[in-house]
């Protein structure tokens, strides 16, 4: 090994090491260490002319053009209008509102993103709880599973699978394809679980008439923003469908809608720059530059060379790859650890190892992203929320008491069903 190929892996241990432990400006951080390994030239093609070639700009413009949708939907009211809806849909029938409310949880995962679920989900959830004075650890619990549970049916519904699908080169439609049945799956079965925790006493079921009272037109700040944001929104996911036929790239279709948007009713991108999540992007960016740095000197290869002795038994290998993403994932946080893998990945299935091997990570990882507040930064941010409302920390230990079981559920029932995409 290499004085250069030492330094890339030391920069590379440091930057995981405060994914891990790091407590402040992480993409910052991420970002500068990947800088440096490319300042110093320690490996070939880390430049500013082989950029795109190893930062996926299509993942970054995909995410970009869908903060901007997502912007102009949250600001014209619509996710607060719908989820009013819904809670009078729902009735007195306490168990049927929560249903309908992980229903558009899940959904809005799906196809927007996980993170402004929680930022638009999570007062609402609140506002229910509040006003019905009940313990909102069981709404807000479920709502971070359903969460990750709906976003890992689609390639957008999550960061994870953005990288994966980078990598990969799965489609839109392969991914809802693959990933959308147990996605449903995993949702029914942990729903049916937390039942028992979603019982209400007569007070609270009086209290549901004040919900009744609620106005959710008063919750449109702009109508017409609405309307439009809606529709571009939804031809969007019609183009994101097709994307393959039309020979069109996901970032091209979510920048130029966004775009669209931006021209009808901002003044600029300088308005619209503000609700662009950049510390996402710069930690996406740092993360494939560490990950190529890792390619280039070798070890990835050799990560990979460890489990070729393997491929004679898929069922074993099938089975590391799904602890290994169990494992890895709740500690280190999902991009992170998919960028390490998935390469690896690449490498297995190009040498002629079963392409479930994709599916498997995919199901594994996205399912026990929710085991853990380390897991994504949908999940901090909703126990920041959850500590805020209760007025006391909710820890880590207590996180992990409400999500052990129906992450165990989810992870049991993605099992059998890579069982099932095995011997079809």
């Amino acid at each position: 090994m290499t004085i250069h190929s030492i330094l890339v892996l030391f920069i590379v241990t440091l930057a995981y090491l405060y994914i891990i432990f790091g407590r402040k400006n992480k993409p910052a951080i991420v970002f500068s260490l990947a800088l440096i390994i490319s300042a110093l030239r320690l490996v070939n093609g880390l430049d500013t002319e082989n950029f795109s070639h190893v930062v996926d700009i299509d993942t970054l413009g995909l995410l970009t053009g869908m903060m901007m949708i997502v912007a102009f939907l949250s600001k014209s009211g619509f996710f607060e209008y719908f989820s009013i809806k819904i809670i009078k849909l729902g009735g007195k029938r306490f168990f049927l509102t929560v249903t309908l409310l992980m229903i558009i949880v899940a959904l809005t995962s799906a196809f927007l993103d996980n993170v402004v679920t929680i930022l638009v989900m999570a007062p609402m959830i609140f506002l229910i709880s509040d006003m019905l004075e009940i313990n909102p650890i069981p709404l807000i619990t479920l709502t971070i599973l359903m969460d990750n549970i709906g976003g890992a049916a689609t390639l957008i519904g999550s960061p994870l699978n953005l990288v994966i699908g980078s990598i990969s080169g799965y489609s839109f439609n392969d991914f809802i394809i693959k990933m959308g049945p147990v996605s449903i799956l995993a949702f029914i079965g942990v729903l049916i679980y937390f039942k028992k925790h979603l019982t209400i006493d007569e007070k609270a079921l009086k209290n549901i008439e004040k919900l009744k009272l609620m106005d959710e037109n008063k919750a449109i700040t702009d109508k017409k923003m609405m309307i439009f944001s809606l529709l571009d929104f939804i031809i969007v996911i019609i183009l994101f469908i097709l994307h393959t036929s039309l020979n069109l790239e996901l970032a091209v279709i979510a920048l130029l809608g966004g775009s669209i948007l931006v021209f009808k009713f901002s003044g600029g991108y300088e308005d619209i720059a503000k609700d662009i999540d950049w510390d996402m992007l710069f930690f996406f960016a740092g993360l494939y530059m560490t990950s190529y740095a890792l390619e280039e000197i070798g070890f990835t290869e050799k990560i990979a060379n460890l489990f070729i002795p393997l491929e004679g038994n898929m069922l074993l290998l099938l089975g590391i790859f799904y602890l290994i993403s169990i494992i890895t994932i709740p500690i280190l946080n999902n991009v992170p650890s998919a960028l390490i893998l998935a390469p690896v990945i690449k490498i297995l299935v190009s040498q002629g190892i079963n392409p479930i091997l994709w599916w498997t990570f995919a199901i594994g990882a996205n399912f026990a992203t929710s085991l853990t507040p380390l897991g994504a930064v949908q999940n901090i941010v909703a126990v920041n929320y959850l500590e805020k409302n209760l007025g006391r920390r909710f820890g880590f230990i207590e996180y992990m008491k409400w999500k052990i079981v129906p992450v165990l559920i989810s992870l049991i029932i993605g099992l059998l069903y890579i069982g099932y995409l095995l011997y079809i």
